[in-house]
């Protein structure tokens, strides 16, 4: 009997061995499929159900698409989730249960009462200083917090007896949220966080690197390997002035908080927030190398960019016949969940509109307020339900115009989508010319954005072949790692609750003062010795001098005599 196999036992025609007898075929073939069989069941890792509690106050609808994809995952995997949010699944899960905070607190219309940003919206916000932003956002995200912690539901909770609290796990969206961190410390479970988004000077407030900060700098775009010394003591100043204000502003507002709703425990009122990020079993970054800058981290931090972005599901189908009917392509448009279409300046919505329906490719535009929308050309569709991820995975979408937003970087770089930025903020900006490093995107500045800009950029992602090749090069890059980015983040959860909460992982460094941290503590006093040894010496010389010239006074007083 002639049996023909692959040496990697998967068929194949071009690559063939041939086996001859049924030694042959059990050696080859049977053996290795009963190990393999056999091994889940030998050694690999297990967790039975956990009781998961997930705290997401931030109303952002971005945030909670990557808390959604991990909350139906840990479902998927058999967990029970219990979710705290502003938004919902949609989808009907058995072993997931729902609490809604409504109606949903209006992070950015308040953010731009607070700044008296009414009249010009989001750009007018955008030219706020940096300190005034941050400021601005830690406020903001107080009142965002107060407000979730204030419902009903969630007094509940957070009232429950130490006894009553059955969550084996906590999991924290951590942007202006630190006061949540409170919750597993007093009922005394492991607590996760996850930043969503880069964020780059709010993450290093998360949790401190274990590096020197002008080793490891913010921005990734002007980062060089041999900064000199006047470069090197301007970012540690920078750095060290954005910490100082970041813990007035936002540690100080988060910590009354828990002073606020958790008062009934012992020890809230000197409980600080460097406390509760020392307690942190695992920190989960949304973001990945090449989008962040290469940088030493500490063992239970864990980069895990793209995790909300799974396999894509059919589309609906008007929305599919319509991508599929356009043999010439279709330009996708996102410019921000926060922003909505008609809030865009009319100047500019007209540029984009005018522009567009001249292009031979139909165009799909995410709007949240589409009803909203009049009288637009006919090759322009908007639509607000469908996910981006599955929009973006179409053959036919061939190029994606956004606002600079991390997590749509993201997934236009996994789905192969060239893309055209219109960033606004400081961290749209910074992401979009990391785009243009990277070679997987062209920027246009608002006040460099006309007609001909814009057609100009569109052209060229579409003529220009390189970008096509450029960014699956940097796709293969992103998504090259042991595990997936979802898979990465579930394994380091299970992590946590095999192991104790994780307490193996946790580093002392981690709500060390600055000063403790990087030494300068040990610098003051070797500098002291060092003063006092010279100021001895000093002394010593000067003692040896008078004393010569005392001597030497002496013989000329006796000759004298």
């Amino acid at each position: 009997m002639n049996i023909y196999f692959t040496k990697e036992y998967n068929i194949n025609w071009k690559k063939m061995v041939k086996l001859n007898t049924w030694k042959d075929l059990n050696h080859r073939i049977v053996l290795p499929f009963a190990l393999a069989l056999l091994c889940p069941f030998t050694w690999s890792p297990s967790v039975n159900a956990a009781k998961i509690l997930g705290l997401f106050a931030h109303p952002s609808e971005g945030h909670f698409a990557v808390m959604q994809s991990l909350v139906l995952e840990l479902a998927k995997r058999e967990h029970n989730v219990t979710v705290y949010s502003s938004h919902r699944l949609n989808e009907r899960v058995e072993n997931i249960k729902e609490i809604i905070v409504e109606p949903e607190y209006q992070f950015w219309k308040h953010l731009l009462d607070v700044t008296g940003s009414q009249a010009g919206g989001h750009l007018q916000l955008s030219q706020l200083t940096e300190s005034a932003m941050q400021k601005s956002m830690a406020s903001v995200g107080g009142a965002a917090v107060d407000y979730f912690m204030s419902n009903a539901a969630m007094q509940k909770l957070l009232h429950l007896p130490i006894e009553e609290f059955d969550y084996d796990l906590v999991i924290v969206d951590l942007f202006y949220t630190e006061a949540l961190l409170a919750v597993g410390h007093f009922y005394n479970k492991p607590t996760i966080g996850i930043v969503s988004t880069n964020f780059e000077n709010y993450m290093e407030h998360v949790l401190e690197q274990i590096v020197p900060v002008a080793c490891s700098p913010n921005d990734y775009v002007h980062y060089e390997r041999e900064m000199s010394y006047w470069a090197r003591l301007g970012t540690v100043r920078s750095c060290l002035s954005r910490r100082k204000q970041f813990v007035k502003s936002n540690w100080g507002a988060q910590e009354q908080l828990i002073r606020k709703h958790l008062a009934h425990f012992e020890g809230a009122s000197v409980l600080n927030i460097p406390t509760l990020q020392a307690e942190l079993a695992i920190l989960l970054l949304n973001s990945h190398v090449p989008l962040i800058t290469p940088r030493p981290m500490l063992a239970n931090t864990i980069a895990a960019g793209g995790m909300h972005i799974r396999p894509p599901r059919e589309l609906p189908w008007p929305i599919r016949r319509f991508l599929e009917e356009s043999r010439t392509g279709v330009i996708y448009i996102n410019l921000g969940n926060e922003q909505l279409c008609a809030d865009i300046p009319k100047s500019i919505f007209d540029l984009l509109t005018n522009t567009l329906v001249k292009m031979k490719e139909r165009v799909l535009w995410t709007c949240h307020d589409y009803t909203d929308l009049k009288n637009l050309p006919a090759n322009i569709m908007v639509q607000h339900a469908t996910t981006q991820t599955d929009i973006l995975a179409h053959p036919h979408v061939r190029t994606f115009i956004m606002n600079g937003d991390l997590l749509s970087l993201q997934e236009g770089i996994v789905r192969h989508v060239p893309m055209l930025g219109l960033p606004i903020f400081r961290n749209e900006m910074q992401n979009m010319a990391l785009a243009v490093q990277l070679g997987v995107g062209i920027q246009i500045n608002q006040a460099n954005l006309t007609e001909t800009s814009l057609k100009w950029a569109l052209q060229t992602l579409k003529e220009d072949n390189t970008y096509a090749l450029t960014i699956r090069r940097v796709s293969t890059t992103f998504r090259d790692r042991p595990l997936g980015a979802l898979e990465t983040c579930i394994y380091w959860m299970n992590y946590v609750l095999r192991h104790e909460g994780g307490a193996q992982l946790r580093t002392i460094g981690v709500g060390m003062p600055s000063n403790q941290l990087h030494l300068f503590d040990l610098f003051i006093y070797y500098f002291t010795v060092a003063l006092l040894i010279v100021g001895v010496l000093a002394l010593g010389f000067y003692g040896v001098i008078v004393l010569l010239r005392k001597r030497e006074m002496e013989k000329i007083y006796s000759k004298l005599s």
